[in-house]
């Protein structure tokens, strides 16, 4: 297999995962909101993973790149775009489309996990103000007063207030 076939599919198989990660953070966001907790962290898992092999993909991708940028001779940085200028041109419009979707589909997971992280950060802000203010309502010295505790008086002695 030539080395830029080779390349070609690492990336068809990168944008493939980037698809199911798109589609795994739009089910996280509908767990989210429906407080489905145990499918919220099933899905985290799978985030994960995906994650992983990800990275993974992306290093066996870069380390491609570069060696076929050195085989040749591209100086300067060994990235898609450098490769992709010395190219036959049957091949050029074939990554050209193929980088064009990864970046697209890169942008849409960016925009998910925002969106997802907002939603997150909105949710614990509204449950630490409702925690507040249940603490504030529930504390019993601020409820019912001095109701049944012992007060001193002038003379020393103690007595029970009974305001409630």
């Amino acid at each position: 297999m030539s080395q830029i076939k080779l390349i070609y599919e690492l990336l068809s198989g990168l944008q493939q995962a980037l698809l199911e990660m798109r589609l795994l953070l739009i089910k996280e966001r509908e767990d989210i909101v429906n407080l489905n907790l145990r499918g919220l962290g099933e899905r985290q898992t799978r985030i994960e993973k995906l994650f992983g092999r990800i990275n993974g993909m992306n290093e066996q991708i870069s380390t491609q790149i570069a060696a076929l940028c050195d085989k040749n001779g591209v100086t300067g940085e060994k990235t898609l775009s450098a490769l992709i200028a010395i190219l036959p041109k049957t091949d050029r419009e074939m990554f050209v489309r193929l980088q064009a979707g990864i970046h697209k589909i890169s942008a849409e997971i960016g925009n998910a996990l925002k969106v997802n992280q907002g939603i997150l950060k909105d949710s614990l802000a509204l449950t630490n103000q409702s925690m507040t203010l249940f603490t504030g309502m529930l504390k019993n010295s601020n409820t019912y007063g001095q109701a049944g505790r012992f007060v001193e008086t002038v003379d020393r002695s103690r007595i029970i207030n009974r305001e409630i």
